[in-house]
């Protein structure tokens, strides 16, 4: 039935379009020729690949700009796209070439058609009765799906999109903050699945029909915004980092990174019309929140704590980010959607500019037990590489680590773990000051840019302010100037690298190129942003796709998330330059080096933990229900199943919780390490502030709830695995005096 209501309804509009189709006002003006011109030739000149025009596939980009469009595949068919390539394909480098867009804005034209006609459709559909009972699925990445073959496969694929969002508006709202008879709140994990009645039912309704029709208003583009989707999707042809930036884009990202505007501290980005978190900013509102992790959706935003909650979904991101941010210490509410299907929750948070002292490294000394008394370690975690203000205020993350390295020696540390699973990055220099800290000369990192000429960053200060045993923790998530500084502790043989597998894998760099300062008499203020030059560990390999691999793998879940360079389209391929270190130890070098014996002797026992320890059969299993939800390609469309599934996880998640708190009773003893700058704004904030930057200072795992038991798996085991180190230290100076 509801098949034939969108075949009816889509035959109708169709045939009343071509009674009186009206004249686009949609055209290629001159600011937009200059724009797409220009772009073509300073991707061509300074791109890292020196590809040209001519090596680029021109069907690729028909696909990927009807992508920008139809991210979901719901609104174009197969043989649309395939005569969209037949017509413009073989004459796309000449559009280009003479800054001509028309391709794009009689593409789009078909789009906005079918926007309208399905729109309809979907309104139409859900004043029929529909029977949730009934078995079905619908395929959960559309992005990586194929557009449905013709018109009558679209038909169905749009019946079970209307069942799939009624029953994800049914199902959604089950993390309502419950009372207990003690009058303090449930904790998540106590609430049940909600039952469905008429009156929820209506309420699904109701809404779904407003975001339908708000629908037609979020994909009307303007004309600048289809020219930013159709340069874009030639540029990222190149590799997935390079993109044109319309005026609008280039302001929002100067504001962006001014932070001239108070709001939430998060990237957000649109997925198929739903405004996703794509990262949680250090030191910000959403970060010491807690609980709303990258990938979750917001579904809508009130304003003031009582301010009417308004849905989001399908809403323009620029506008959605307008009602997000505001002035600095007022009250904004979002509904949050869990990527994981947890449930929707929503939460307050206080707008507030990203804190500089939020974000700084902080310290701690860890007692572990031993027959000799307690063995002292040092953490060190570093949430990002960032830098000093524009007005000279501020620190640095070398100035903060070397603070902390200093206290932590006057507790007698024997081993330092340094914590960057969170860090995605920061300054290039910092990285490179950083890494100084723990060796006293040498090279860093090299870079290649597109003519190919090599320059070495090298640490030319002698100081050194730890020259004992260091691991550094990483995750998928350790990305950039992280992975600089993993990869130059690695080569020079003076840390362990523990964690995930590998880190991110991003191994280039981007030039920001303003138009107008490109080109004379260049009016718009637009931009583009170019993949200019790739960087290399010392050793010479390249961090791009393979990251700084793991001496000792201890996973975490985001070991099986699709977060590193190598899950974008497109990335830029791995290759390798003349290494830039010695070929033997010179007198520059620290006498303390690592040995392939050593790491296989901690491994070795690491290994074997992991195999007995209860706590590594809890994050297995975690990973796993985690890596089950990922490579499901289906969703299931009744009811009953639905309800079913939910009760299964939230039984799995009060499982882990179970487990987890009685392994946090069990932590070792832990004496906090602060900067004084960190000691000096606590003694002006409340203590329950401060116990929130605590809480939200280690990396969480997706299927963590806000009132998760705070015992780090990862953490832990670093810990074990620097004790390990530390009595080997012990026994080999005990060996060497009795010598």
């Amino acid at each position: 039935m509801i098949s034939r209501i969108f075949t009816f309804l889509g035959l109708a509009a169709v045939l009343a379009h071509a009674q009186s189709k009206p004249e686009s006002v949609y055209a290629t003006t001159p600011a937009m020729q200059n724009e797409a011109r220009a772009t073509v030739a300073l991707i061509e000149r300074y791109h890292i690949s020196k590809k040209t025009l001519a090596e680029i596939d021109a069907n690729e980009v028909i696909k990927t700009f009807c992508e920008s469009l139809d991210p979901a595949k719901l609104y174009f068919t197969q043989a649309e796209i395939d005569g969209f390539i037949n017509r413009y394909g073989k004459s796309l480098d000449l559009y280009l070439v003479r800054g001509n867009l028309t391709p794009a804005f009689e593409i789009y034209s078909v789009f906005k058609e079918h926007v309208a006609e399905r729109t309809q459709g979907a309104i139409a559909a859900l004043n029929q009765k529909i029977d949730l009972n009934q078995p079905g699925t619908f395929p959960l990445d559309r992005q990586k799906g194929n557009w449905p073959a013709d018109t009558k496969e679209a038909d169905d694929l749009w019946s079970r999109r209307v069942r799939l969002d009624i029953l994800s508006e049914l199902l959604g709202e089950d993390r309502t903050t419950q009372k207990k008879k003690d009058g303090k709140n449930a904790s998540v994990h106590d609430t049940q699945v909600p039952e469905i009645n008429e009156e929820k039912m209506a309420e699904a309704l109701t809404k779904l029909k407003k975001r339908y029709e708000k629908t037609r208003t979020y994909l009307d583009f303007e004309p600048q915004e289809i020219e930013e989707f159709f340069l874009t999707a030639f540029s990222t042809q190149f590799d997935p980092h390079s993109t044109f930036f319309s005026q609008r884009t280039l302001e929002e990202f100067e504001i962006g990174m001014r932070n001239m505007l108070c709001g939430i501290g998060a990237t957000l980005t649109d997925d198929e019309g739903y405004c996703t978190v794509k990262e949680i900013l250090p030191g910000g509102p959403l970060e010491l929140n807690g609980k709303v992790k990258s990938g979750d959706r917001i579904i809508a935003v009130g304003q003031g704590e009582k301010g009417e909650m308004e849905d989001i979904v399908g809403l323009r991101l620029t506008k959605t980010i307008s009602r997000i941010r505001g002035k600095q210490g007022t009250i904004v509410r979002l509904l949050i959607d869990p990527a994981d299907n947890s449930g929707r929750y929503t939460i307050n948070l206080a707008r507030d500019q990203i804190k500089l002292v939020n974000q700084m490294a902080s310290a701690r000394c860890i007692k572990i037990p031993s027959e000799q008394g307690n063995i002292n370690l040092g953490v060190i975690e570093l949430p990002a590489f960032y830098g000093k203000n524009p007005d000279g205020t501020g620190s640095s993350p070398t100035k903060d680590v070397e603070e902390l390295i200093s206290k932590l020696k006057k507790l007698n540390i024997k081993v330092l773990v340094m914590d960057l699973r969170k860090n995605g990055g920061g300054l290039l220099t910092e990285a490179i000051e950083l890494s100084g800290l723990f060796i006293k000369k040498g090279s860093v990192l090299q870079v290649r840019d597109s003519m190919g000429r090599i320059e070495d960053y090298r640490d030319e200060n002698a100081k050194v302010a730890w020259d004992g045993p260091l691991i550094v923790l990483t995750s998928k998530l350790s990305a950039s100037a992280s992975e600089i500084f993993c990869g130059a502790l690695k080569d020079h043989r003076r840390a362990v690298i523990v964690g995930d597998s590998t880190t991110h894998g991003k191994g280039s760099v981007q030039n920001i190129i303003e138009l107008k300062r490109a080109f004379k008499d260049f009016d718009p203020k637009s931009a583009v942003k170019i993949t200019i030059q790739k960087w290399y560990a010392p050793s010479g390999s390249s961090i791009q796709l393979k990251g700084v691999p793991a001496d000792i793998i201890v996973p975490s879940v985001y070991s099986v998330l699709p977060v590193a360079e190598s899950d974008l389209d497109r990335p830029l391929a791995w290759d390798s330059i003349p290494p830039s270190l010695p070929k033997s130890d010179d007198d520059d070098s620290l006498s303390f080096k690592i040995s392939p014996d050593l790491i296989q002797i901690l491994k070795a026992s690491s290994e074997k933990r992991q195999t007995e320890l209860p706590e590594f059969l809890t994050l297995n299993r975690t990973i796993e229900w985690t890596k089950s939800r990922q490579v499901r390609k289906e969703i299931s469309l009744s009811l009953p199943q639905r309800r079913q599934e939910r009760a299964d996880d939230l039984a799995f998640r009060e499982q882990v919780h179970s487990e987890l708190d009685k392994l946090a009773a069990q932590k070792y003893k832990t004496v906090e390490v602060k900067l004084d700058a960190a000691i000096e704004q606590e003694k002006s904030e409340d203590a329950d502030k401060t116990s929130k930057i605590k809480r939200a200072s280690r990396l969480r795992d997706p299927i963590e709830d806000e009132d998760w038991p705070d015992y780090d798996i990862q953490l832990m085991e670093s810990v074990r695995i620097a004790a390990d180190w530390a009595k080997l230290s012990e026994a080999a100076k005990a060996g060497a005096a009795s010598r």
